[in-house]
Protein backbone atom coordinates (compact mmCIF):
# COMPACT_ATOMS: atom_id res chain seq x y z
CA UNK A 1 0.00 0.00 0.00
CA UNK A 2 1.65 3.03 -1.18
CA UNK A 3 -0.97 5.35 0.53
CA UNK A 4 -4.65 5.40 2.20
CA UNK A 5 -6.81 6.79 -0.90
CA UNK A 6 -8.58 3.88 -0.48
CA UNK A 7 -9.90 5.28 2.86
CA UNK A 8 -11.28 8.43 1.21
CA UNK A 9 -14.99 9.01 1.65
CA UNK A 10 -16.61 11.39 -0.20
CA UNK A 11 -18.75 13.70 1.88
CA UNK A 12 -19.55 16.72 0.25
CA UNK A 13 -21.55 14.50 -2.21
CA UNK A 14 -23.50 12.48 1.08
CA UNK A 15 -27.43 13.23 1.62
CA UNK A 16 -28.99 13.47 4.76
CA UNK A 17 -29.15 11.00 6.80
CA UNK A 18 -26.65 7.47 7.68
CA UNK A 19 -24.25 6.31 5.30
CA UNK A 20 -22.08 2.84 6.03
CA UNK A 21 -18.57 1.87 4.89
CA UNK A 22 -16.49 -0.91 5.40
CA UNK A 23 -13.06 -1.33 4.77
CA UNK A 24 -10.09 -4.25 4.92
CA UNK A 25 -7.31 -3.72 7.60
CA UNK A 26 -5.20 -6.18 6.38
CA UNK A 27 -1.48 -6.71 6.41
CA UNK A 28 -0.63 -3.82 3.89
CA UNK A 29 -2.71 -1.67 5.66
CA UNK A 30 -0.65 -2.54 8.67
CA UNK A 31 3.14 -2.28 7.07
CA UNK A 32 2.39 1.64 5.62
CA UNK A 33 1.92 2.19 9.15
CA UNK A 34 5.38 0.36 10.37
CA UNK A 35 6.98 2.29 7.17
CA UNK A 36 5.56 5.27 7.41
CA UNK A 37 4.78 6.59 10.84
CA UNK A 38 6.70 3.74 13.17
CA UNK A 39 3.45 1.77 13.54
CA UNK A 40 4.61 -1.91 16.05
CA UNK A 41 1.65 -4.03 14.66
CA UNK A 42 3.42 -6.57 12.30
CA UNK A 43 0.24 -7.91 10.92
CA UNK A 44 -3.46 -8.09 11.35
CA UNK A 45 -6.50 -9.01 9.84
CA UNK A 46 -9.50 -6.59 10.67
CA UNK A 47 -12.84 -5.54 9.47
CA UNK A 48 -13.64 -2.05 9.84
CA UNK A 49 -16.81 -0.14 9.70
CA UNK A 50 -17.28 3.44 9.52
CA UNK A 51 -21.04 4.88 10.04
CA UNK A 52 -21.75 8.78 8.90
CA UNK A 53 -24.47 10.28 10.62
CA UNK A 54 -25.03 13.27 8.42
CA UNK A 55 -27.07 16.76 9.63
CA UNK A 56 -27.24 20.17 8.60
CA UNK A 57 -24.84 21.10 11.40
CA UNK A 58 -22.45 18.12 11.52
CA UNK A 59 -21.61 14.43 10.67
CA UNK A 60 -21.50 11.94 13.62
CA UNK A 61 -18.86 9.25 12.40
CA UNK A 62 -18.30 6.17 14.37
CA UNK A 63 -15.71 3.48 13.93
CA UNK A 64 -16.27 0.12 14.84
CA UNK A 65 -13.13 -2.28 14.03
CA UNK A 66 -13.03 -6.09 14.72
CA UNK A 67 -10.77 -8.54 14.52
CA UNK A 68 -7.06 -10.21 15.04
CA UNK A 69 -3.57 -8.05 15.16
CA UNK A 70 -0.11 -10.05 15.45
CA UNK A 71 1.91 -8.80 18.62
CA UNK A 72 5.48 -9.13 19.83
CA UNK A 73 5.45 -10.44 23.67
CA UNK A 74 7.46 -7.29 25.59
CA UNK A 75 8.63 -10.53 27.89
CA UNK A 76 9.16 -13.69 25.41
CA UNK A 77 9.75 -11.47 22.20
CA UNK A 78 7.31 -14.44 20.79
CA UNK A 79 4.27 -13.46 18.18
CA UNK A 80 1.06 -13.58 19.51
CA UNK A 81 -2.67 -12.95 18.17
CA UNK A 82 -4.79 -10.28 20.19
CA UNK A 83 -8.01 -9.85 19.44
CA UNK A 84 -9.15 -6.53 18.88
CA UNK A 85 -12.79 -4.88 19.80
CA UNK A 86 -12.86 -0.98 19.36
CA UNK A 87 -15.92 1.34 19.05
CA UNK A 88 -15.18 5.13 19.12
CA UNK A 89 -16.90 8.46 17.91
CA UNK A 90 -15.98 11.31 16.23
CA UNK A 91 -17.80 14.43 15.22
CA UNK A 92 -16.88 16.75 12.12
CA UNK A 93 -18.37 19.98 12.94
CA UNK A 94 -19.09 22.49 10.06
CA UNK A 95 -16.74 25.92 10.87
CA UNK A 96 -14.81 28.22 8.81
CA UNK A 97 -11.83 26.73 8.57
CA UNK A 98 -10.48 23.19 8.80
CA UNK A 99 -9.17 22.32 12.37
CA UNK A 100 -8.87 19.54 14.55
CA UNK A 101 -10.34 20.79 17.95
CA UNK A 102 -10.15 18.13 20.21
CA UNK A 103 -9.36 14.35 20.11
CA UNK A 104 -13.00 14.18 19.33
CA UNK A 105 -14.49 17.48 17.65
CA UNK A 106 -12.79 18.01 13.63
CA UNK A 107 -13.87 21.53 12.28
CA UNK A 108 -14.71 20.77 8.51
CA UNK A 109 -16.04 22.84 5.83
CA UNK A 110 -18.92 22.53 4.14
CA UNK A 111 -16.93 22.75 1.13
CA UNK A 112 -14.64 20.00 2.48
CA UNK A 113 -14.84 17.04 -0.34
CA UNK A 114 -13.87 13.96 1.76
CA UNK A 115 -12.31 12.63 4.58
CA UNK A 116 -9.50 10.25 5.75
CA UNK A 117 -10.00 7.34 8.17
CA UNK A 118 -6.83 5.86 6.87
CA UNK A 119 -4.81 7.25 10.58
CA UNK A 120 -8.12 7.30 12.63
CA UNK A 121 -8.66 3.28 12.14
CA UNK A 122 -5.21 2.67 12.76
CA UNK A 123 -4.97 5.03 15.94
CA UNK A 124 -7.49 3.88 18.01
CA UNK A 125 -6.65 -0.07 16.97
CA UNK A 126 -3.23 1.36 18.55
CA UNK A 127 -5.16 2.56 21.92
CA UNK A 128 -7.20 -0.48 22.06
CA UNK A 129 -3.60 -2.52 22.69
CA UNK A 130 -2.48 -2.54 26.03
CA UNK A 131 0.68 -0.80 27.17
CA UNK A 132 2.19 -4.00 28.38
CA UNK A 133 2.12 -6.48 25.72
CA UNK A 134 2.25 -10.16 26.87
CA UNK A 135 1.58 -13.29 24.93
CA UNK A 136 -1.65 -15.24 26.79
CA UNK A 137 0.62 -17.57 27.96
CA UNK A 138 2.12 -15.37 30.86
CA UNK A 139 -1.36 -13.86 31.86
CA UNK A 140 -1.99 -15.78 34.74
CA UNK A 141 1.21 -15.14 36.19
CA UNK A 142 1.74 -11.20 35.79
CA UNK A 143 -2.10 -11.30 37.67
CA UNK A 144 -0.29 -12.91 39.92
CA UNK A 145 2.65 -11.01 40.44
CA UNK A 146 0.48 -7.91 40.38
CA UNK A 147 -1.90 -8.70 43.38
CA UNK A 148 -0.99 -7.77 47.13
CA UNK A 149 -0.96 -10.29 50.27
CA UNK A 150 -3.91 -10.41 52.19
CA UNK A 151 -7.16 -11.57 52.91
CA UNK A 152 -9.81 -10.55 50.97
CA UNK A 153 -12.08 -7.72 52.32
CA UNK A 154 -15.74 -9.24 53.00
CA UNK A 155 -17.62 -5.93 51.62
CA UNK A 156 -15.01 -5.65 48.44
CA UNK A 157 -14.15 -9.59 47.99
CA UNK A 158 -12.11 -7.83 44.59
CA UNK A 159 -10.21 -5.91 46.98
CA UNK A 160 -7.05 -6.97 49.53
CA UNK A 161 -7.16 -6.56 52.45
CA UNK A 162 -4.07 -5.17 54.07
CA UNK A 163 -2.12 -7.09 56.53
CA UNK A 164 -0.97 -5.05 59.78
CA UNK A 165 1.91 -7.29 61.46
CA UNK A 166 2.76 -6.65 64.93
CA UNK A 167 6.76 -8.15 66.33
CA UNK A 168 7.53 -8.72 69.95
CA UNK A 169 10.77 -9.72 70.82
CA UNK A 170 11.92 -12.30 73.93
CA UNK A 171 13.47 -9.03 75.18
CA UNK A 172 10.06 -7.11 74.92
CA UNK A 173 8.40 -10.01 76.87
CA UNK A 174 10.96 -10.07 79.41
CA UNK A 175 10.66 -6.20 80.27
CA UNK A 176 7.13 -6.86 80.38
CA UNK A 177 7.11 -9.31 82.93
CA UNK A 178 10.23 -7.37 84.88
CA UNK A 179 7.45 -4.23 84.98
CA UNK A 180 5.05 -6.15 86.09
CA UNK A 181 7.23 -7.53 89.03
CA UNK A 182 8.27 -3.95 89.80
CA UNK A 183 5.10 -2.30 90.03
CA UNK A 184 3.81 -4.99 92.38
CA UNK A 185 7.08 -4.34 94.44
CA UNK A 186 6.29 -1.04 94.60
CA UNK A 187 2.38 -1.37 94.84
CA UNK A 188 1.67 -0.21 98.85
CA UNK A 189 -1.91 -2.06 98.42
CA UNK A 190 0.68 -5.01 98.23
CA UNK A 191 2.53 -4.31 101.53
CA UNK A 192 -0.75 -3.41 103.16
CA UNK A 193 -1.57 -7.30 102.62
CA UNK A 194 1.26 -8.67 103.77
CA UNK A 195 1.32 -7.14 106.74
CA UNK A 196 -2.26 -8.26 107.29
CA UNK A 197 -1.17 -11.78 106.19
CA UNK A 198 1.42 -11.32 109.13
CA UNK A 199 -0.75 -10.22 111.33
CA UNK A 200 -3.25 -13.31 111.41
CA UNK A 201 0.06 -15.35 111.83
Amino acid sequence: MKDLRTFEIDIIALKLGSHSFTFDLDNDFFDYFKNNQNGFIEKGNCKAEVILDKNEQLIRATFIVNGVVELVCDRSLDEFDYEVDVEETILYKYSEEEKELTEEIILITRKTPSINVGELLHEFLVLDIPMKRLHPRFEDEDYAESEDFGNLDEENPNKKAKINFIYSSDKEKDDTKKTSSEEEKTDPRWNILKNLKNNQN
